[in-house]
């Protein structure tokens, strides 16, 4: 006796295949999408943890350390660095009256954080560079941007800060954040 062994036909094969693949494809970029918004979301949160790190830096250094370094975050849209936030520190004294902002000299980089990958500033309007500048002494904070080459104090009640991934046009694939300069809060959805 003779054994009838069916195989799939080259046609059925290529059917089933084109459904395996599509439904792979249908979830996989809901996937990806939802990956890119979670980037997104921790970016946010980075950036927001960077403000109260930057400020209890600069409480810290004057406990502990008994020196008077002021740490400034410097947050640029440059296209270079616009995925790093800076961490500087300055030695400030009281009787001095302007502050160097040149990162040169007495001016030290603490460090760099860098953001979730393909995730950058995009927006600070209506300026391209933003310094927040905590003292030590008085734990006053401050705002500056360099926009026009000079230093200039930024006088804003809210600040916004936009990111995004990859530049996207899309709102959902970016998110914006608001820092109030009076009460040194930032918050951010």
């Amino acid at each position: 006796m003779k054994k009838n062994i069916s195989w799939f036909t080259l046609m059925e094969f290529l059917v089933a295949s084109t459904i395996v693949v599509l439904l792979t494809l249908m979830t996989y970029v809901p996937y990806s999408h939802y990956q890119n918004k979670a980037k997104i979301k921790i970016a946010s949160r980075e950036i927001s943890q960077s403000f109260y790190e930057s400020k209890n830096m600069a409480t810290w250094w004057i406990t502990s350390n008994n020196t008077n370094k002021s740490v400034w975050l410097y947050i640029t849209t440059d296209l270079l660095t616009s995925n790093t936030i800076k961490f500087l520190s300055y030695p400030y004294d009281i009787e001095e009256i302007n502050i160097n902002n040149n990162v040169s000299g007495s001016t030290e980089l603490i460090k760099d954080k860098k953001l979730q990958d393909w995730v950058s500033i995009v927006d600070l309007w209506p300026y391209n560079n933003l310094l927040f500048f905590y003292e030590s002494i008085t734990w006053e904070s401050k705002v500056y941007t360099f926009d026009s080459g000079t230093k200039t104090q930024v006088t804003d009640d809210i600040l916004d800060i936009t990111i995004s991934y990859r530049n996207s046009s899309s709102d959902s694939l970016k998110s914006k954040l608001n820092y109030y300069t009076k009460t040194n809060i930032i918050d951010y959805k």
